[in-house]
């Protein structure tokens, strides 16, 4: 019989209270209203941005939060001359799933 060696990241689970989450909601959909183009990646989204003022160091606070409490998602950004970007990662087909549909608000319409 062989042993199964598995290699768990953090569960894909959010901290949040139900509160906290609908706060954290309207506070990426805030953002989202500046989304320019976004699209599937390995793993995860990307997401662009118009640069407007206070738009990044808004998205840098929003994305530290993210992370204390999504501990399964990595975030990446990027802001080259002109725009902002925003890469949201997870491992495993389930973690990039759970990213997708996470961010799915700010990918409609």
């Amino acid at each position: 019989e062989k042993e199964l060696e598995l290699t768990a990241g953090p569960p894909i689970a959010c901290t949040l209270t139900a509160t906290d989450l609908r706060n954290r909601q309207r506070a990426w959909l805030r953002l989202g209203s500046h989304i320019t183009a976004f699209e599937d990646a390995p793993g995860g989204l990307d997401l662009s941005f118009a640069p407007v003022p206070g738009l990044l160091p808004s998205l840098r606070e929003l994305v530290a939060l993210e992370a204390e409490c999504c501990a399964w998602m990595t975030f990446q950004i990027a802001d080259p001359p002109g725009k902002v970007r925003l890469s949201i990662r997870a491992k495993g087909e389930d973690g990039e799933r759970g990213v997708r549909e996470s961010f799915a608000a700010l990918t409609r319409g």
